[in-house]
């Protein structure tokens, strides 16, 4: 394995489900150690409860303000603070801003990217709920149904 430089802005852009993805560092790139991707959200945007059970997720907030659900805990969080999603437990987020904001996923370890490509590579007409989430068992990713 050999040191990484991803400078600002670049990393393979991806499309997923209309937010604007970058997989910064892949895990074919860390020895599969972990992948990072940074994701554009539009306001109200985000992603849905689900569960991982390859991988955990840490969270670090660039720009605006998230609200982040994770096991039976809810909080806001903003520019700079940092979010710790275990594997087995239940987690999502919802972008709160009215401007689009940005955040960046750390995946340990790597391999949740892939499903992103997956997804990405999707034509957008193709990008439908019921064929992401069953693209996401391929890669240990449940998503819950929405609460009633």
């Amino acid at each position: 394995m050999q040191p990484i430089h991803a400078p600002a802005g670049q990393g393979k852009p991806i499309n997923l489900l209309g937010i604007p993805s970058l997989i910064r560092l892949h895990g074919r790139d860390t020895g599969g150690a972990l992948s990072v991707i940074e994701l554009r959200d539009q306001p109200g945007g985000g992603a849905p409860m689900h569960i991982h059970q390859r991988e955990e997720e840490t969270f670090q907030v660039l720009e605006g303000e998230y609200e982040f659900t994770c096991g039976d805990q809810t909080f806001v969080a903003g520019p700079g603070a940092t979010v710790f999603g275990p594997r087995g437990v239940p987690h999502g987020y919802r972008y709160l801003g009215k401007t689009p904001g940005r955040i960046v996923l750390i995946a340990t370890p790597a391999g949740i990217e892939e499903w992103f490509e997956e997804v990405g590579a999707l034509p957008p007409e193709k990008q439908e709920v019921p064929r992401v989430i069953e693209l996401g068992r391929k890669y240990g990713l449940e998503f819950l149904p929405p609460p009633a």
